[in-house]
């Protein structure tokens, strides 16, 4: 197969790209089946055909991939290429088929700081609310389950080259429209970025957002109530493909990753969308070829808290990380209405962190990184927690916390 070659390291690239959890689970379990395939799919096209958008539409319309194409039917693969508003989509899909999953995928290293870890020349507010850059919708994924309470989107922005920022960071997002009360144009709603520097698409031109759709459940009504709806959340959660966004920022420096202490633990706790910043993390150290990844010696430790297993976000990811990375990734879930703490009550992640106290303080005192993000209501009951914990270790929390503050050791970012 003359392509083969070609084909598959595009296709690594294309993996890191996928979003659709049916496609993971399919090139995870079924990689033999997948490889045979796209074998069928390279012998009936040339190399251009493939990895051009149009060629593969083309080759698709003469009938060469309808036969081919069944062991993914149920994937959404063919669903995606009957749509030309989705052929890009299906390209990726066709590519990725041939990739080793789980294979960390190269990237151009012009975004990368010199050394690597300097982020003094770090982008900050290069664009402003009174001159903001203008992105273009590539998608907006529902990515959590039917019985999760409430809809989450990944929402997928090509913002070109000259939007650049670094994991950790956030960006505004201006509405049109103006505000119902004021009358006056909608303000910025800022958003922690969910996409490492090089974006979804692995060249440095997209940014990636992970937005929960803001409804107001009347009780009075019975019923939810458009009036009272998250104007921003919306807006992006229903944006079309080829739809411009205005953009401001990037912003934020509190949740940035220690890259010159590679050696250092990072202990990552989330509720909810507040995963966001973690997914870049993660994929810049265990699913990107970068300088971060190959020089990462510590412990990247995931805390995730949500109602229900439905509402679990990208967790394809975290588990192949697991299972790939067992030495350095750890995940451990809190879902409250399906789990229970050893005195039957709702596990929340402050249950979570009770229950390896001793290994968390170890941890911290040997310098590692511990954040937060996600609904404010979470840090009350965590910082209780600590407390205690610390109480029992004879330990001044007070002290202890102000410690990690000078040390920059303790970042939070919640809404």
């Amino acid at each position: 197969m003359p392509h083969a070659a070609t084909a598959r390291s595009t296709a690594r690239t294309a993996v890191a790209t996928m979003n659709d959890p049916d496609i993971r689970t399919f090139l995870t379990t079924r990689a033999g089946v997948a490889a045979k395939f796209v074998d069928k799919v390279l012998s009936k096209c040339d190399e251009e055909m493939i990895g051009d958008v149009q060629g593969l539409r083309i080759a698709s319309e003469e009938g060469i991939l309808d036969s081919l194409f069944k062991p993914v039917i149920a994937l959404g693969i063919e669903r995606a290429l009957a749509s030309p508003a989705n052929v890009a989509v299906a390209a990726t899909a066709v590519r990725a088929l041939i990739a080793a999953p789980g294979e960390p995928v190269a990237v151009p290293s012009h975004l990368e700081f010199e050394p690597y870890f300097d982020i003094s020349t770090m982008p900050l507010n290069t664009f402003k609310n009174k001159a903001p850059h203008t992105g273009t919708i590539v998608s907006a994924k529902r990515i959590v389950g039917d019985k999760a309470p409430g809809e989450v989107c990944h929402v997928h922005i090509k913002s070109g080259a000259v939007f650049k920022y670094i994991e950790g960071q956030s960006l505004g997002v201006i509405p049109p429209g103006n505000c119902p009360k004021s009358g006056k144009p909608n303000t910025v709603r800022l958003y922690s970025i969910a996409s490492t520097r090089y974006g979804d698409d692995l060249d440095g031109e997209s940014v990636s957002l992970c937005v929960r759709r803001a409804v107001y459940w009347d009780k009075d009504l019975g019923r939810e109530d458009p009036a009272k709806k998250g104007v921003c959340s919306n807006y992006l959660c229903d944006a079309k493909p080829g739809q411009l966004v205005t953009l401001t920022g990037p912003t934020g420096k509190v949740m940035l990753m220690p890259e010159a202490t590679p050696e250092a633990d990072l202990i990552m706790v989330a509720t909810g969308t507040g995963i966001a910043p973690y997914r870049g993390f993660l994929r810049r150290l265990f699913i990107e070829q970068t300088p971060a990844a190959a020089a990462f010696r510590g412990l990247a430790w995931l805390v995730l808290g949500v109602p229900t297993s439905d509402g679990l976000l990208y967790d394809e990811d975290w588990q192949a990380i697991a299972k790939r990375h067992p030495k350095h990734f750890r995940v451990t879930y809190a879902i409250s209405r399906e789990q229970e703490t050893a005195d039957g009550r709702k596990m929340y992640v402050q249950d979570r962190l009770a229950e390896s106290a001793q290994e968390l303080f170890e941890r911290l005192d040997k310098g590692a990184h511990i954040y937060f993000c996600g609904l404010k209501g979470m840090m009350p009951g965590i910082v209780e927690t600590l407390e205690k914990v610390a109480a029992s270790k004879g330990v001044d929390w007070d002290e202890k916390l102000e410690h990690l503050k000078k040390n920059g050791q303790w970042h939070v970012e919640v809404y």
